[in-house]
């Protein structure tokens, strides 16, 4: 996609926005249970997406990708009270004034996600900015382009894209992207890009959430259940074929 495309995508989202559909509770409810359904109604060709790109048998693509639906379960449950006011405290010298804190949404929200849980970690933070009630643009990773077929298809059959769109691409298209000025950003992936993203965003003054990869040492106490031990080891390296940080 090219970076006029990509700057007119972003230009559509912030008009949305500026409606304030968005920001209702009914509007956010509704949109949430849209995103359950379809993750219900396309998981096989998720699951089909999933075994293309990683070979991820059914079973762990469903306890480590599908069931990211418990999470839009969590924001139903939890939406209204999240979304009201709470009270503040005040200073001495403000008294008899009393404050209280507004959630709001940011506004159109870029998440970037990685290759090793490919659908799992792009809908987890878009969950949460769907609930804040945020338009959103997604950008999968390359390195699971079957994957990212999948999600582009998905959300373009189930939202219309001035509130939510897929972009796929390379490096460039990621580059295009934080190019732009966005609300916030949602990047997981690798230190290295993580502080390219970090870089790019502060052109913008555009806060941040990086959820970086890292290794996983484990370390064995002498006086331990080495055969019980050894299984949850082997449990914890083996998930993913170690691809989790």
């Amino acid at each position: 996609m090219s970076l006029v495309a990509i700057s007119e995508m972003l230009q559509q989202q912030r008009q949305f926005f500026s409606t304030g559909t968005t920001k209702g509770i009914a509007f956010r409810v509704t949109q949430l249970k849209t995103l359950n359904r379809a993750i219900e109604e396309q998981k096989q060709v998720i699951l089909q997406g999933l075994k293309a790109d990683l070979h991820k048998p059914e079973f762990e693509a469903y306890s480590t990708e599908i069931f990211v639906k418990r999470e839009i379960n969590q924001a139903l449950k939890n939406l209204r009270s999240w979304t009201k006011p709470k009270k503040a405290g005040i200073t001495i010298e403000q008294f008899p004034a009393t404050a209280h804190l507004y959630p709001e949404p940011l506004g159109v929200v870029l998440i970037i996600s990685a290759w090793n849980y490919p659908f799992q970690l792009m809908i987890s933070p878009l969950i949460g900015a769907l609930a804040a009630g945020n338009c959103a643009i997604l950008k999968p990773s390359e390195i699971a382009p079957h994957t990212s077929v999948v999600l582009a298809e998905i959300i373009a059959k189930y939202f219309p894209p001035n509130y939510i769109a897929v972009i796929e691409g390379g490096v460039d298209t990621t580059q295009q992207l934080l190019a732009q000025k966005f609300d916030h950003i949602f990047f997981t992936g690798g230190t290295a890009v993580g502080k390219i993203v970090m870089t790019a965003a502060a052109q913008h003054l555009t806060p941040v959430t990086l959820e970086l990869g890292g290794k996983t040492p484990c370390i064995i106490d002498a006086n331990v259940d080495i055969e019980h031990t050894a299984r949850r080891i082997a449990w914890g390296k083996f998930l993913n074929a170690g691809q989790t940080c």
